[in-house]
């Protein structure tokens, strides 16, 4: 997709990964905008972890470690705002969060705030993947390129946590609603083993990603229009609209009710 404003132009490019990494990447989105003016996004938590193939251009996380070219998004519970003016030129990657530290080599865990820098994670390897991905000739030639990395990266990588791996799949699964102890006595082990396992190697701990993903079943609902606020909150599994609205202006410094009349004024990350 292309366009052209006063403001400046953007064009998007997307493919689905190679089927050897469905269940592990979500997306390939491939990127180029020139802003006349600075731009501000709201960036709202998926439960996903973004990886920034930036081709040159820099972002500033408001609030973050200040000027990032290509960096890793990790799995947040509360919205962030990034900002620039001038050129964006890259490549996004949607994995999963255990797909993410097998990716990287190591546990989400491991990382504080919204963003870490791809290169120090990576060291050279990320380096020369950045550099390759810019040089290729077309949008297709890097998606093939991402495929053959991400593929090699993966089949070398340590598997997951058992007990990490059970719990974030069925709170996919459930839309955030499975309890953190009804997912412990499931898998057989204590809550505060679960979630420690949670919080090494997702990033947040269950019941934080449990708030993220019913939120975002929340956004979704809305998006379609399918379902007023309070239909929205019963199916999400909030005992009350207060409760729901509490929750969606935490993660994602809106309202239910701003959300659904303008979704489009708040892209995801």
């Amino acid at each position: 997709m292309q366009g052209q404003t006063e403001a400046g132009s953007w064009e998007v490019f997307s493919r689905p990964p190679a089927a050897g990494l469905r269940g592990f990447v979500a997306r390939y989105l491939g990127y180029r905008e020139h802003a006349l003016l600075p731009v501000r996004r709201r960036e709202v938590p998926t439960g996903r972890v973004a990886l920034i193939l930036s081709f040159g251009p820099t972002i500033r996380v408001v609030g973050g470690p200040g000027e990032l070219g290509s960096f890793v998004a990790v799995v947040g519970n509360r919205w962030a705002e990034t900002e620039y003016v001038g050129e964006q030129y890259g490549v996004q990657v949607d994995v999963t969060p255990l797909a993410a530290g097998m990716v990287l080599g190591t546990r989400l865990g491991e990382f504080t705030g919204v963003a870490v820098d791809l290169v120090d994670v990576l060291g050279a390897t990320g380096r020369r993947l950045v550099e390759q991905l810019a040089d290729a000739p077309g949008w297709a030639e890097r998606f093939d390129l991402l495929d053959a990395f991400l593929l090699a990266r993966l089949s070398g990588a340590h598997s997951p946590s058992p007990a990490a791996a059970w719990a974030w799949t069925r709170l996919r699964e459930t839309n955030g609603q499975a309890s953190v102890a009804s997912l412990a006595d499931q898998f057989g082990c204590s809550t505060r083993y679960l979630s420690a396992q949670v919080l090494a190697h997702v990033g947040v701990p269950p019941k934080q990603l449990a708030r993220v993903l019913r939120v975002q079943h929340a956004i979704q609902l809305l998006g379609t229009g399918a379902a007023a606020l309070a239909t929205t909150a019963s199916v999400c599994g909030y005992a009350d609209q207060p409760h729901f609205g509490r929750d969606f202006l935490d993660i994602t410094g809106t309202t239910p009710g701003a959300w659904a009349a303008h979704p489009a004024s708040l892209p995801l990350a």
